[in-house]
Formats: C-alpha cells, structure tokens, sequence
C-alpha cells in the first residue's frame, strides 16, 4: 500500500492475535507495520514479527531488489518489531543499520550475527539524496532504545509504538481516514503499554511538537493521516492528567474465597480512613478488569494487598495483577499485605515479598488471620489499616 508515490508499507496484518506480550488483551487484532522509502538511497523503516518473516520478505522483494536497499532504521527493538531482521540481513549482509546506541546493543543480542551497525544519536540526520531522516530520541516508550525517525522533505514521523493501536481492521485498510473511530483501541493500548512511562511522553511531545507533521506512520495500528495531531494531544492529555485533589488515596486489592479475606479488606479500609485527608479504593482483583486496576494504582500513593491461602500460595488473580502493574510507577509507594486461611497461611507473606521485589516500601509487618473473625480480629484488621494511614500522614 503506497502511502506517497516513494513510500510504501510493507508491513503484515494480525488480525487473530488475542493476547499480546502475554497479559495484553487485543480483542481487535493488530498489525506490524513496516515503511519502504524509495529515495536515491533506498531505506527500509522497522520490521515485523518473526512468525510473519516469508510474507514481509515477499512483500518489501515485490517492491525492491534487495541489492538496492542501503539502510535499515529500527525506531525500537522489542521482537514484534524486529523478529525478522535476522532473516533480512541474511539476505542483504550489505544493509546498514541505524538505531539508537540502546538499540544496537539489543540488536546485536538479538540476531547474535555481525553486521554494519550505525549509532545515531538525537538530532542526527542520515541522507538518502533527494530525502532526509533525522532522528529523535523519544526513550522509555516504551522501551529504552526507542526513537523516532522523522521524514523531512514528505512531513511523515515514523514512531514505531508511540501514538499506536493493536487494530487491524477486518478489510485489511490501514490509514485513519478510511476508517471509523478507533480511539478506544488507541485508549487501550496506551494504558496497558505506554502509561507507565508518562514523564517520557510528555518529554517525547515536546521535541516533535514544533515540527510540521503531515502523517504518524506507527509500528502498530491504521497510520495517522486524517488528523496526526489529534492522538498526540490524547496522549498529551492522558499523561498530564494531574489530581487537584488534596486527598491521599490506599487502593485495597483483594481476592476472597468465602467471604473472609473481603471482610479484612473492608475493615482495613475502614481503618485507613479514620486518617482525615486519606481515602481507601476497594478493589476485588478477581473480577476487575486489568486496565482499571492499574487506573487506580496509579493515583495511589498506598496499595494493600490481600489473598487467602490456597494450595500454600496466593491465588492467580493477585499474582496476575501484581505483575502488571509497573515497577516503575510502584517505585517508592507504601504497601502491606494481609490474608486469611484455614491451614498453612503463606499468601500474606508471599505477597508482602513480591511487594518488596517491586520496591514499593513494606511499612508494617503482614496480617492474617485464620477462618472467620472474631470482634478481636475485627479490631485487629481495623487497626492495620489505622497503621498503615499513619504511615501515610508521616510522609507529608
């Protein structure tokens, strides 16, 4: 599909993909977009999934003779974006790769094969004759070796991940403008990959926002052409969004078999908010949808965590959310945990170890509490969470 009379995408579609990176839902498929610019020197722009190596090399040979391909840019390296580069220098050992200094290091780990690696660093520009690429380093979105490669002379803005959707349309059509609304594809893939990494958008906006930008050709999702501007101010939006609130907050997540370990966590939140100025948000992670979850904890400066015991573990859903919520945002906060059981009890302090791994602060020693509760553990729960408050108030 030619998106100008000298660039073409060359990418693949994915449309039955259900579950990306293990945890990510895509319930509208996705697609690994690849860009060929046919300029005095030929550039390729990213690459695609390895599954999908013989139909993007069919492709990028139905529209070039590889002998006249001269650059390769990788904008980043994660492997839906590079599975086939390996493949690729196979067949074109003379290419010239591009990346970040991050992103040849991943690179070379990757292909564990030699080849003509070119460090580009931000605001350096690589010639192809008649066109220019210059190169902004846009890192952490969302990986370390991630850049941008803008097109000079067309105004396009090649942002691998940034500003993208796991969308594949079913008719295969990739540009914004043949297209309906898409955005809760776009609102979904930038909560559960990029929102982590909040303070390096708004970084990353600010070095393109003076640029005149004509189309955002991304690594995944319909290609911006209708309205390039309108998805950076949604991530511009999403990642300023700033609380006026006063107020403190301590997200309560939970998972209860019977009965029990809900109970604990209303009385603890209970506890929490005899603290005037500190809020408890009760979650069940059992029946929360990952995205709200991380919602929650983001605007958290507490989190408390509690499962029952079964087969000497945590049940599934604790460890399902824990592991998507991002270390980087956890960095710093406060957190307990607690739990109920009935024989052996090891959920508490399995949690509370995990919670430490993710270095958020463990500030009081673990609770639980064996079957149902007494008006003893009543108080004992509504006092942990009378703690854990006060800890919170001690940090102002």
């Amino acid at each position: 599909m030619r998106l100008t009379k000298d660039i073409t995408w060359v990418g693949v579609l994915d449309p039955d993909l259900r579950i990306f990176d293990v945890v990510v839902p895509t319930e509208w498929g996705t697609t690994y977009n690849s860009y060929l610019i046919k300029a005095e020197q030929a550039c390729l722009i990213d690459n695609v999934k390895f599954e999908f190596t013989t139909e993007f090399v069919d492709k990028l040979t139905n529209e070039i003779d590889l002998t006249d391909l001269k650059y390769l840019v990788v904008n980043h390296t994660e492997p839906d974006h590079s599975g086939s580069i390996k493949a690729l220098l196979e067949l074109a050992p003379h290419l010239q790769v591009y990346s970040s200094r991050a992103g040849i290091q991943f690179l070379r780990e990757q292909v564990n094969m030699d080849f003509n690696a070119v460090v580009v660093g931000h605001n350096d520009v690589l010639d192809l004759g008649d066109k220019k690429l210059r190169f902004i380093m846009a890192p952490f979105l969302h990986w370390p070796d991630t850049m941008f490669t803008y097109l000079e002379e067309d105004q396009i803005l090649f942002t691998c991940d940034g500003f993208g959707a796991h969308y594949c349309d079913p008719e295969g059509r990739m540009l914004e403008s043949q297209l309906d609304d898409f955005t809760e594809a776009t609102k979904h893939y930038y909560e559960y990959i990029m929102s982590p990494f909040k303070p390096k958008i708004l970084e990353a906006i600010d070095k393109i926002r003076d640029l005149p930008i004509r189309l955002i050709a991304t690594g995944h999702g319909p290609i911006l052409d209708r309205d390039p501007w309108r998805v950076v101010d949604l991530y511009q939006q999403w990642s300023s969004q700033e609380s006026n609130d006063q107020e403190k907050y301590v997200l309560v997540g939970y998972v209860s078999a019977y009965g029990h370990t809900k109970k604990m966590a209303q009385l603890i939140a209970e506890g929490v908010e005899k603290h005037r100025g500190i809020k408890a948000i009760l979650v069940d992670f059992a029946n929360t949808s990952l995205a709200e979850i991380t919602d929650n904890f983001e605007k958290v400066q507490g989190l408390i965590v509690g499962s029952p015991t079964i087969n000497a573990d945590a049940v599934e859903p604790v460890w399902r959310a824990l592991s998507h919520l991002s270390g980087i945002t956890a960095r710093g906060k406060l957190a307990a945990s607690f739990g109920n059981y009935g024989w052996s009890g090891e959920a508490a302090e399995l949690i509370e170890q995990r919670l430490e791994k993710m270095r958020l602060a463990i500030v009081q020693p673990n609770l639980k509490l064996r079957f149902g509760l007494t008006e003893a553990d009543e108080e004992r729960c509504r006092q942990f969470g009378y703690d854990f408050g006060r800890a919170l108030v001690k940090e102002e």
